[in-house]
């Protein structure tokens, strides 16, 4: 799945997606995509916004609230690792 997205820069990129995740906490809906650029670090840049697949206009907003933020990314990691160890189970199996 592919999402159009404003850039730091202020133009309209493409992004793909890695995946959405729903709080209850919070009662929103949250996407994490990237643009497949890795850092200085070689690490995969990721991005978390809030997401409303229901508006044309406004699918993906700054989260502002940073301890909502930091909560998000928190539960985004775990589901991720566990991904990943999932991942490895499998692949270790075959």
């Amino acid at each position: 799945m592919k999402i159009n997205a404003i850039d730091e820069s202020g133009k309209l990129k493409e992004y793909d997606v890695i995946l959405t995740y729903h709080s209850d906490e919070y009662n929103k809906d949250y996407i994490v995509y990237t643009d497949n650029i890795y850092n200085s670090n070689n690490e995969l840049q990721v991005y978390i916004n809030e997401y409303n697949k229901d508006s044309v206009e406004d699918t993906v907003k700054d989260i502002t609230d940073t301890n909502e933020y930091n909560k998000i990314k928190s539960d985004i990691d775990s589901v991720l690792v566990n991904m990943k160890n999932e991942s490895d189970i499998l692949n270790n199996s075959e």
